[in-house]
């Protein structure tokens, strides 16, 4: 069972939180997948959700492309675990699970 901090229905997370939420997704793929020029994609949404085990949250990261491509937007679903609660050190996290749209688009 997870907390539902961040969707189109809930804002529990300030616009710092939720930064430091996005440069932590793009980080995750960019790990994963990338690096990518985060100057080509805009943000459309990100989702946040705590989980059950401690430090531990599900992302769901989507962006579209500022130059027009077939595929419109582009989600990624990722689990982290932070070391530290402070967000100021969001690049100190492990990745525990991660899907992306990015894993496909890349390989076509």
């Amino acid at each position: 069972m997870q907390i539902t901090l961040e969707n189109k229905d809930t804002h529990k997370l300030n616009d710092y939180q939720k930064k430091q939420f996005v440069k932590m997704a793009r980080l995750a793929i960019d790990k994963k997948d990338g690096p990518f020029n985060w100057n080509n994609y805009q943000n459309v949404s990100i989702h946040v959700y705590k989980m059950k085990k401690q430090s531990e949250y599900g992302l769901i990261y989507k962006v579209k492309p500022t130059i027009r491509s077939k595929q419109h937007t582009i989600t990624n679903s990722i689990i982290v675990k932070l070391a530290n609660r402070n967000l100021k050190t969001y690049h100190k996290f492990s990745i525990k699970g991660y899907s992306s749209d990015f894993s496909n688009f890349m390989n076509n």
